[in-house]
């Protein structure tokens, strides 16, 4: 591709560090969802990249807030503050806007341009892969914590999908709150290294004794909340089978499958156990910036599981479907 234009409100941004996600697998095999009302649809040929960490190398004629050299992070949420969504407080749903790996170039490059108003910075001390690894990952579940699902001190969470990058952002942002906080995962080999990654307890979920071991560490009552970063009904059952009466589900990921999200649950389940299930989408312009605040303050801290050259990028895409790694997975651009 060529380098990209500068226009008058734009920077350019040399690429240091961008992140895998599960939304490129999907958008790479075509697994999209129909675009939402108002949207564009999803572009091709296409740049993939949620994330993106990096310098400014230019800026455009009428930029006054960024200058050349400052470190800066994409936003992946990069909400327009106008449209009706964003006017009643929910710009994490905003309807004009475009992001950045859905429907404009992602950060799978040397080179990015992006809106001033769509970068926040980098703090000092903070990694470029750090950065990269933190705005995706974080923000979702900072949603959840501060509205969807919110836990506090002395509640239990669990965590599906222990292993990967979402669950295990997920974990550190529960902790913040003050939760004990249980991961569930199909590799219990892994128990030591998700301990290490944040996570309270895990428990086997390929078990049929789960919903039972999580009602054993809650003493009965079971979770006040379950975060599922994995999605599709077998996460749901376990989910309805291991949460307290009145609890929260919150619906974070979507399984990367052929058949999509689709998604049964028993009625009588939620009734009697009067439970609320809530999806999570994205994060606000302040979910995002609160994420970067904590990670300068050292109170969260991403899991990188590895990092590829960015012409390695298929491998990187292999490693993550072959589900090997706990945490996220980088993308590095190399630069003459």
């Amino acid at each position: 591709m060529p380098e990209p234009d500068v226009g008058d409100h734009d920077v350019l941004i040399r690429v240091r560090a961008t992140a895998v996600n599960m939304w490129d697998l999907r958008y790479r095999k075509g697994m999209l969802p129909p675009p939402l009302p108002g949207r564009p649809g999803w572009p091709l040929p296409f740049q993939l990249g949620r994330d993106a960490a990096g310098e400014v190398v230019a800026v455009g004629a009428a930029v006054e807030k960024w200058s050349v050299g400052q470190r800066v992070v994409q936003m992946p949420h990069p909400a327009c503050g106008g449209c009706p969504m964003c006017s009643r407080g929910a710009d994490n749903l905003c309807i004009n806007t475009a992001y950045p790996g859905h429907q404009i170039f992602g950060g799978y490059a040397q080179l990015i341009t992006r809106p001033e108003d769509a970068i926040l910075g980098i703090p000092d001390g903070v990694s470029f892969e750090k950065a990269a690894a933190t705005l995706w990952s974080y923000t979702t579940p900072m949603n959840c914590a501060r509205r969807r699902a919110p836990v506090g001190v002395g509640d239990t969470v669990v965590i599906t999908g222990a292993s990967g990058g979402l669950a295990t952002a997920a974990a550190q942002i529960a902790r913040l709150c003050g939760a004990t906080v249980i991961g569930t995962t199909t590799k219990p080999a892994r128990r030591a290294a998700l301990i290490n990654a944040g996570f309270d307890h895990i428990v086997d979920s390929a078990g049929a004794e789960a919903p039972d071991e999580i009602r054993a560490l809650t003493g009965g009552l079971g979770a006040d909340a379950v975060w599922d970063s994995v999605g599709g009904s077998s996460f749901l059952a376990l989910a309805s089978a291991c949460t307290r009466l009145g609890g929260k589900i919150a619906i974070l990921g979507a399984p990367l499958t052929e058949t999509g999200s689709a998604l049964s649950t028993n009625a009588q389940a939620l009734v009697f156990g009067e439970l609320d299930i809530v999806g999570v989408r994205g994060a606000t312009r302040d979910d995002q910036r609160r994420c970067v605040d904590l990670l300068s303050d050292g109170k969260i801290d991403p899991v990188i599981a590895r990092a590829f050259p960015l012409n390695e990028a298929a491998d990187a895409h292999e490693f993550v479907e072959s589900q090997q790694h706990i945490g996220k997975v980088l993308l590095i651009p190399e630069h003459s």
